[in-house]
């Protein structure tokens, strides 16, 4: 065979594995698309408008989603849709740096001015201009760089818990009482101490808050959330694709799907971990009024904005803002005791 004859062999055989690369490629990439848009296709999309959000954009480290905070809110709306009051309220701080989830919740009585509207519970923010309005409160109230957010029904969240198998949660005599007052549907609950929640059980120890605060409702609704959270690190890879699928139609969000795989990414860290806070706390002065005949929760929003940006961008908890060196160093020791006392 002559060279040139050789030469245009080869020539051939490497452009047909070029193309057979390419669309192999090609397909894989289909795939992927495909798949993605058919565990992702039913989420309710929606665009904000970013001029309107009063983005504090000197928050940002870097690009690269060093910190990326979105809003949270949950409606206690009973026919699953997207309007109404957001009954709880939550920045879930996303930093794949420090492999790290925050969440903060802002209980949904504080004293705050809504634009537009005036002074008054942070939580009418959603019913009188949706996401885009409650974000805005938030960015303005906090001085925080939220762009985009995640809406969820609290009637859809009982369906994502049963769907996990229930969650197991610390309960007294009073919070059982008031579970069975809340709950719309299901058996009621019969036992207190570590007991086992269903869906609609966890959802209304979630909506407590007549036997004691709306920071104590705050701090349920964290738990549920965290329980979810650890229910969903032991799951196998194998059954996010049918979860997904299934709940995605319950989900209202802004996020694009770049953002979506960005932010999901960090749940594949092997040391991930959730921190939570919630506002206001014993470490920040607040007191309920009753203005104009309605009660509101309110604290000093300057001094929570900053205790919050040493949590969110410092990593500083609640529990250690403002303390001197000596007053943290001894508040470690002490609770290196109780963990003492604890194994013991």
């Amino acid at each position: 065979m002559s060279t040139h004859k050789k030469k245009q062999r080869l020539r051939s055989l490497y452009f047909k594995t070029l193309f057979l690369t390419l669309g192999i490629l090609l397909a894989l990439a289909m795939i992927a698309f495909g798949l993605f848009y058919y565990l992702f296709g039913g989420l309710n999309r929606t665009t904000l408008d970013e001029s309107k959000l009063s983005v504090n954009a000197g928050l940002s480290k870097d690009t690269n989603y060093s910190t990326k905070n979105i809003a949270l809110f949950g409606l206690d709306s009973r026919n699953h849709d997207y309007e109404g009051r957001s009954d709880a309220i939550l920045i879930a701080s996303f930093q794949p740096k420090n492999a790290s989830i925050k969440l903060v919740s802002i209980a949904r009585d504080t004293y705050v001015d809504i634009p537009g509207h005036g002074k008054t519970k942070i939580n009418h923010a959603y019913s009188y201009g949706g996401p885009e309005l409650a974000i805005q409160t938030l960015n303005e109230t906090f001085d925080l760089d939220i762009t985009d957010y995640v809406t969820v029904n609290f009637d859809s969240l009982a369906e994502v818990i049963d769907e996990m198998g229930g969650v197991d949660i610390d309960v007294t005599e009073e919070e059982r009482i008031q579970i069975n007052a809340y709950l719309l549907e299901g058996e009621p609950l019969r036992e207190t101490g570590f007991v086992h929640l269903n869906g609609p059980q966890a959802v209304s120890y979630a909506r407590i808050r007549k036997i004691d605060s709306d920071t104590m409702r705050a701090s349920r609704q964290r738990e549920v959330l965290n329980c979810i959270f650890e229910k969903a690190t032991q799951l196998s890879p194998l059954e996010y694709p049918s979860l997904i699928r299934k709940f995605a139609p319950m989900v209202e969000t802004s996020l694009s799907n770049d953002e979506i795989i960005e932010l999901a990414s960090i749940g594949t860290k092997s040391d991930l971990k959730l921190e939570q806070g919630g506002l206001p706390n014993d470490n920040i002065d607040s007191r309920g009024e009753t203005i104009n005949g309605v009660w509101y929760y309110v604290y000093d929003l300057e001094e929570a904005t900053d205790m919050l940006h040493a949590f969110l961008y410092d990593n500083v908890p609640f529990e250690e803002y403002g303390l001197t060196e000596e007053e943290l160093a001894e508040q470690r020791a002490s609770s290196s005791d109780l963990e003492l006392d604890d194994v013991s």
